[in-house]
């Protein structure tokens, strides 16, 4: 039996873990908010592919590249879930 069939009987464990998962997610944007973290990955991949003596992007570099922006988007996303949730 996978963890969400388990939760799904057992609305209290489901209400304890989705408070968890909000607790997670409240803490991590303590610090800086969503869209400092995004403008900082950006800044990043930016630096790296306008480097002057950039010959060129490996496939490996390419990979790390997308999920960096996987990451953004996804830090993206829970700011603006947190923030939705915070403003119930």
């Amino acid at each position: 039996m996978d963890t969400l069939e388990t939760l799904s009987k057992n609305p209290t464990a489901l209400n304890e873990a989705i408070s968890h998962q909000l607790e997670i997610v409240k803490d991590f944007f303590q610090k800086d908010s969503g869209s400092e973290m995004v403008e900082s990955l950006n800044t990043l991949i930016e630096a790296y592919l306008f480097t002057e003596n950039l010959t060129r992007v490996t496939p490996q570099m390419r990979e790390h590249i997308v999920n960096q922006l996987r990451v953004a988007t996804l830090i993206a996303k829970l700011d603006a879930s947190n923030l939705e949730i915070t403003t119930l």
